[in-house]
């Protein structure tokens, strides 16, 4: 028999057998769980730039973490990466500043790139702004005046522990500074920073958390199926003390999606044996 004219669709059974993914809300409902604080995705999901990112993710997570990972590439973002129509998606904003910023070279370079970045994404009206600390002493007080001279609460500037700093030297500038914190459970993992856990105040400044799986000594980003039993005991910690806006689950993939399943489920269990 000749089977050429007859359509493919039916060879590809598996494809149509794929489940689709869940959104938050959907998600919550599948485990009867109501999450206590918004769960954010990154801008990079899919392998496509921040607004096609954006535009999918709209349909899923109720706010999205903008990334500015790279200061000059980003800085030269047009209307086509960041179009005005973003600001019409039916989600919250936040936005994590460069990686990249050479504070060795004074605050007068970093205090540019971050001023014009905040201006490219102030049309989202970001709740929040995360920000990787200059490892330098001294830094951090005269930066937060500057962002209070600009308008900005440094309160709405989440200081991140990550890997060359867990916050731990910088406490003390940064409760002068009146900066919050961004508390990445993967760096703890990764670099054994437990000692940021025990400082002072520490959960009345947290207002977002990084979730996300890492193996020592790593800096790549895992879903939570890979997640081992420390690593869960350390986010029942964490999600217990927890007081703050946004659960960022920082995995750029798709990843993300049984990741999200695995938190409500999670956290459906851990509320039945508190």
């Amino acid at each position: 028999m000749d089977t050429s004219s007859f359509s493919t669709d039916i060879s590809c059974p598996e494809k149509s057998a794929q489940p689709r993914h869940l959104s938050v809300a959907e998600t919550e409902t599948k485990h009867g769980v109501k999450f206590p604080f918004s769960i954010a995705a990154p801008s990079f999901v899919i392998p496509a730039g921040a607004a096609d990112n954006s535009r999918f993710l709209a349909d899923y997570f109720p706010e999205i973490g903008l990334l500015f990972f790279e200061s000059e590439s980003c800085l030269a973002y047009s209307d086509f990466d960041l179009p005005p129509t973003l600001a019409t998606l039916p989600v919250s904003w936040h936005v994590h500043l460069p990686l990249d910023l050479e504070w060795h070279n004074g605050l007068d370079e970093a205090w540019r790139i971050i001023t014009h970045l905040m201006d490219k994404a102030a049309y989202l009206s970001p709740r929040s702004w995360v920000l990787h600390p200059p490892t330098a002493p001294d830094m951090l007080v005269p930066l937060a005046a500057r962002f209070r001279e600009a308008g900005v609460d440094p309160a709405t500037i989440l200081l991140e522990n990550v890997d060359e700093t867990d916050l731990v030297a910088l406490w003390p500038e940064a409760r002068q500074g009146g900066f919050s914190t961004c508390l990445d459970l993967g760096h703890i993992l990764a670099y054994d920073q437990q000692p940021v856990l025990d400082l002072p105040g520490l959960w009345d400044t947290v207002r977002m958390l990084h979730v996300y799986a890492a193996k020592p000594g790593s800096g790549k980003h895992l879903g939570l199926t890979h997640l081992d039993d420390e690593g869960r005991a350390l986010l029942r910690h964490v999600l217990e003390h927890f007081r703050g806006d946004t659960l960022t689950l920082e995995v750029f993939s798709e990843e993300i999606f049984p990741s999200l399943d695995l938190l409500a489920g999670w956290m459906n269990e851990w509320s039945k044996t508190k």
